[in-house]
């Protein structure tokens, strides 16, 4: 009798340690990614419906958010070559909340939508793709042509 108790206090403890490590990984892992570098942020005033960005802004990353504080939500600009570039409007075209944008894509924290970097659905319950911006590239600046900017 002495053993079968003995028996389940050691299956006991081993499954409370195993519980607790697992859970201790999972918490270590979400903070791992939130300490994942921001992506850089450009701020700048729209002129004329649009927004100009030096193409040296480009330097450390592929991705630039592009932040005006007259626009409700901020443009992920993506370098897709050196002379092809892609500009995504961060709103999520569920229910119109900011979007977070990592390498990996968009997502809505508020409801669990992801996009990928070409602005399509990955994840509902958003249904249509995110609003892009005619984007050009003119001697050493990006030109985003916001003029249909539908918020």
């Amino acid at each position: 009798m002495k053993s079968a108790i003995s028996r389940r206090q050691f299956i006991r403890s081993s499954c409370t340690a195993c519980l607790g490590a697992t859970a201790t990984g999972l918490v270590l892992s979400q903070i791992a990614a939130s300490c994942a570098p921001a992506l850089p942020v450009f701020k700048t005033k729209f002129n004329a419906s649009t927004l100009e960005i030096p193409v040296s802004s480009f330097a450390t990353s592929a991705l630039l958010i592009v932040r005006d504080m007259q626009m409700t939500y901020d443009i992920l600009v993506i370098k897709k070559s050196e002379t092809e570039y892609q500009s995504i409007y961060m709103e999520c075209s569920h229910q119109s909340n900011p979007l977070t944008a990592t390498s990996n894509g968009l997502y809505c924290s508020a409801h669990g939508s992801a996009f990928d970097l070409d602005g399509n659905v990955k994840t509902e319950p958003a249904i249509y793709p995110l609003q892009k911006f005619k984007t050009e590239l003119k001697n050493d600046s990006l030109l985003i042509n916001i003029s249909n900017l539908k918020s």
